[in-house]
């Protein structure tokens, strides 16, 4: 099975990244088409969804995104990996 895993480096705390994530990326319609579940634990957020499931791990200055893909979510990896890429550099600057 086809996975996701990326590390990505911010300006922001656990705090702040935890609220981005809440209100500018899971509020978002399209995001939420696309999640059957969410739920935190901790600094830890499980999804599961139509492209797979995984957890996006918070911790000062740094988020860890781990996704394993579906058939689905393989087919469309590459841009996947660049989209979350994008998304969290930018929102964690």
């Amino acid at each position: 099975m086809a996975a996701i895993d990326q590390t990505i480096e911010t300006s922001k705390s656990v705090v702040e990244m935890r609220e981005i994530i809440d209100t500018k990326i899971l509020a978002r319609p399209e995001v939420r088409l696309m999640l059957d579940e969410t739920r935190w634990e901790g600094n830890v957020l499980h999804a599961r969804g139509k492209l797979g499931h995984g957890t996006v791990t918070v911790e000062h200055h740094r988020v860890h995104i781990h996704i394993e893909l579906s058939l689905f979510g393989a087919a469309a990896r590459g841009q996947l990996e660049s989209m979350l890429t994008e998304q969290v550099k930018r929102l964690g600057k």
